[in-house]
């Protein structure tokens, strides 16, 4: 099962291999920090940058929760950032897993979607993760090459920003 630990924005990376560092694989199978591929604008050019699709949050893959649990006690500065006694760890849905899974594949990369936006500049998506969330999406910003997506994550609506470049019309 995959649960999510809370850490402090900008630190997941860090977290993640401390996790990955000092807890071993017997209680978990895996630890990542999922992330998104978008593009930028720097210098008047276009540039793929890879950013934090989930701020704040690391994913573990663990066999027993219970071990996994015990073991980053012994973390000192893990404890702190993990925030209060309940709720250690969210232990995600099939469903919500499976939208980590079809966003990110085995790599926990979501790529660009290519897109095409039509005379009455509705989006149409060719190619990528956003495929199959084309009825979630809540904005599209053409200037920053995003789209926003909302989706059911943690027992809440999240608001998801996926990367976006443009098809060539003659695909």
């Amino acid at each position: 099962m995959w649960y999510v630990i809370q850490t402090l924005g900008g630190e997941e990376e860090r977290t993640a291999g401390m996790i990955r560092k000092m807890i071993s694989s017997c209680s978990m199978e895996d630890c990542f920090v999922p992330r998104r591929e978008r593009l930028k604008k720097f210098g008047g050019c276009w540039n793929r940058v890879e950013e934090v699709l989930f701020p704040g949050y690391v994913f573990v893959e663990a066999l027993n929760p219970g071990e996994l649990y015990e073991e980053l006690r012994r973390i000192p500065r893990l404890t702190r950032l993990l925030g209060r006694e309940e709720g250690w760890f969210l232990a995600l849905s099939k469903k919500e897993e499976e939208l980590v899974r079809s966003i990110g594949g085995e790599t926990h990369r979501t790529s660009l979607s290519k897109v095409m936006v039509d005379e009455k500049k509705r989006l149409r998506v060719a190619d990528g993760p956003l495929k199959d969330y084309t009825g979630d999406v809540v904005k599209v910003d053409l200037h920053r090459r995003e789209a926003t997506v909302r989706v059911e994550f943690m027992g809440r609506k999240v608001d998801l920003k996926m990367g976006i470049e443009m098809a060539d019309r003659g695909r």
